[in-house]
């Protein structure tokens, strides 16, 4: 009978961020992470589990998985993938975790989603699944705000869906008026007015544009109080009679 060979186990991790500054295109707004051109990757070592395989990857990329909206068990699998070398086979658990979109070092970069995006064969297999997970999780208030952070306005949001579902399917006036819908049924809530002064001074796109002398943004936060069903797109069915 022949020897069947002991496959090498490993995680890799797409690590989402999100650029807020307004004069980034949407298109180059959704970011992740790459180490040296590839996502943040690590064997599984010894007694480690395949999660905390992923969990140091992301630690070694020199991400920190924070805010008060992150996932509190760290990365999220995703997908599987079986991958044959001359090394012989690996099977690798791929996973997706937000991060906030902060300055990171060494050969770690934050890297646009879009066309010039270069990631060999597994990697691609990699952020694909990652990619669907995270749609799915952007159709609803609650994705979003993960991945915005804990304050964030309206044009924010917007921002977001256009990055991953592309123009709103209807006006981009209306989908403003959903936010304020969810805004005024409490699933967003308005930041309280002894937080605004010190956020705005510390965020440009909190204040309002140079020059325009207009009415500053209203900074929001996800209640996390239910409301995840609600859908960021959608309008309220309104029946008549």
């Amino acid at each position: 009978m022949a020897k069947t060979a002991q496959a090498a186990l490993a995680a890799q991790v797409v690590v989402f961020g999100f650029d807020p500054d307004p004069g980034t295109a949407s298109s180059r707004a959704l970011n992740i992470v790459t180490v040296g051109g590839a996502l943040a990757a690590a064997d599984v070592e010894g007694r480690e589990t395949v999660h905390d395989a992923a969990a140091r990857a992301i630690a070694q990329a020199g991400v920190t998985l924070g805010g008060r909206r992150a996932r509190s068990s760290g990365p999220t699998l995703v997908g599987l993938g079986d991958v044959v070398g001359r090394g012989g086979r690996s099977l690798v658990a791929q996973y997706m975790a937000t991060a906030p979109f902060a300055p990171l070092t060494g050969r770690s970069r934050w890297t646009p989603t879009g066309r010039g995006l270069r990631l060999n064969a597994q990697d691609q297999a990699a952020l694909k699944a990652a990619l669907d997970r995270l749609r799915a999780e952007t159709r609803v208030v609650a994705g979003a705000a993960a991945l915005l952070g804990e304050v964030f306005t309206g044009d924010d949001l917007l921002r977001v869906h256009i990055a991953l579902h592309g123009e709103p399917r209807s006006s981009e006036r209306t989908f403003r008026r959903r936010v304020q819908e969810l805004r005024d049924s409490g699933v967003l809530r308005p930041v309280r007015d002894s937080e605004v002064a010190g956020l705005r001074a510390r965020q440009a796109r909190f204040r309002s544009p140079a020059g325009t002398g207009g009415r500053p943004p209203e900074l929001l936060r996800y209640s996390g109080s239910g409301g995840e069903e609600e859908s960021l797109a959608g309008l309220r069915a309104r029946r008549s009679g």
